[in-house]
């Protein structure tokens, strides 16, 4: 008896072997690529790197896969996941009948948002609201390349323009300079989530010219950040009649944007990024130049104070989003109610309290250093709305509230 049941133990024992090596051999031979589960995790999973910032570790892929990506495939899927998660989406918002409207594969027109700020002024918070909505491809700060600087003018201002066009046009040819900066700072790409859904697990996907360019033309929205490109130059954007953009100016307190720089090493040793003179040169720049754009494209560029998002994040992203075009969807009211009540640790990290964040500077800040930053502000704080700190004591007080009612005029 004991016999028997050692033979048929050692004969369960080989069939189960034999079992593991044919399931082994079957993922070995897999000549595809396939994101797992793994692949709908937020991007905030990863490293946060802020714009420009080295970062002391890129963010990896979580497994490893040997495969080749099966190009064909991820478009098909992606193609099938969009019309899925959109199979409810009221497309009147967006002026259209349909999906294959707005699609650039199908000869739609897809509708076009950039946001123009500069650097530290809620940027990555309001990029990543736009992102919550399906269908979304995000172009996470296209001028990253050009290190921690403000573009005001030729001969940079022509190469930056060609760079964002062409992206909006989801023409990534010639972009050799774009994909080589990305190789090394792997934020350039995994912020835009839905791209590094693949990427992550097969990085050379997002350093291929000709599949970044399909891939962009499966999606009905585009969002761009760009923090390095003064507002006054994006007329030939507005101009353009082969893009359907839209542009969203924020401004931020240069109280706020100063106090929140220096908690970011790439900030300092940047003129552009740690002189609040320079700072404030730009807020008059942009509210001349809103002032003169604004009567030409009333209906094509929205300008926007940080703090009245923060203050009032679900009224004012359903605002953004009437003068976008777009409609609210349950995947978005479901990140501002995660992302606006619960504080998560880290400078990058947009889980905030955000009722908190805009006056933040008022007990953080030396006074001395509050009035430096007044004295050469004055002028574009008065133009923007923003009340001036008299003294330390003033400064802190719960009876001073900073930001008062604003006109734009040419």
């Amino acid at each position: 008896m004991l016999r028997r049941v050692n033979f048929y133990s050692i004969c369960f024992a080989f069939g189960l072997s034999v079992l593991l090596i044919l399931a082994g051999s079957r993922y070995a031979d897999n000549t595809y690529y396939r994101p797992s589960i793994e692949s709908r995790r937020n991007v905030r999973t990863f490293l946060k790197v802020e714009d420009g910032e080295e970062s002391l570790m890129q963010p990896m892929p979580s497994i490893s896969y040997d495969g080749v990506p099966n190009i064909e495939r991820i478009i098909e899927k992606t193609r099938s996941k969009i019309k899925l998660e959109l199979l409810k989406y009221n497309f009147s918002y967006s002026g259209v009948h349909d999906l294959e409207d707005l699609l650039m594969e199908s000869g739609g027109q897809p509708l076009q948002s950039v946001i123009i700020s500069t650097w530290r002024s809620g940027t990555t918070f309001l990029g990543e609201v736009l992102n919550a909505i399906p269908g979304t491809f995000y172009h996470y700060e296209p001028l990253l390349k050009h290190g921690i600087v403000q573009i005001r003018g030729p001969p940079d201002s022509n190469q930056a323009l060609s760079t964002i066009t062409n992206m909006l046009k989801c023409n990534f040819e010639g972009m050799e300079d774009y994909f080589e900066y990305g190789k090394t700072h792997l934020h350039q790409f995994s912020h835009n989530t839905r791209l590094w859904d693949h990427c992550k697990y097969k990085k050379d996907l997002c350093y291929d010219a000709d599949f970044t360019s399909r891939f962009c033309k499966l999606f009905p929205f585009q969002s761009m950040k760009v923090v390095r490109l003064r507002l006054r130059l994006i007329q030939e954007l507005l101009d353009n009649n082969e893009l359907n953009v839209k542009v969203v100016l924020l401004i931020r307190d240069p109280r706020g944007v100063m106090q929140s720089r220096q908690h970011r090493s790439f900030c300092q040793p940047a003129p552009d990024c740690w002189q609040p003179d320079l700072l404030c040169a730009d807020m008059i720049s942009d509210y001349v130049a809103a002032g003169r754009l604004l009567p030409k494209y009333p209906d094509r560029l929205m300008v926007l104070r940080y703090e009245e998002l923060a203050l009032n994040p679900n009224v004012t992203t359903h605002r953004i989003l009437k003068f976008l075009r777009l409609s609210g969807t349950q995947s978005l009211d479901e990140f501002l109610q995660s992302h606006t009540n619960v504080e998560v640790a880290g400078v990058s990290s947009t889980f905030r309290v955000s009722r908190d964040v805009p006056f933040r500077w008022k007990y953080a800040l030396d006074f001395n250093y509050v009035d430096e930053i007044q004295m050469v502000c004055k002028e574009a704080m008065n133009l923007w709305g923003y009340r001036m700190a008299q003294n330390a004591t003033h400064m802190a007080s719960k009876e001073f509230n900073p930001i008062e009612d604003y006109t734009i005029t040419q």
